[in-house]
């Protein structure tokens, strides 16, 4: 079910849409869906676009997946340092 926009090649981070590798020199944040705060941090960035836009469509498929995880498997759920 990892519907990231990542993948690993080569050792490196690489966008899966355009091929593009993103430098070790640039910042990259990832959520886990066993992080008891990760939907309210995505709930957050979906809300910064209209609810017709393509992104807050793919926002919202990450938000099911991530609910679906939290209901299927409770006893992993934890505070973020405790997931990382």
């Amino acid at each position: 079910m990892n519907n990231g926009v990542l993948r690993v090649q080569e050792n490196d981070l690489v966008l899966k849409r355009t091929g593009e590798t993103i430098p070790e020199s640039e910042p990259v944040y990832f959520l886990r869906a066993r992080d008891k705060k990760a939907l309210a941090t995505i709930r957050v960035n979906q809300s910064q676009f209209a609810p017709t836009s393509g992104h807050w469509k793919i926002i919202q498929q990450v938000i099911d997946d991530f609910t679906k995880f939290r209901e299927e498997n409770p006893e992993k759920m934890g505070e973020p340092l405790e997931v990382y």
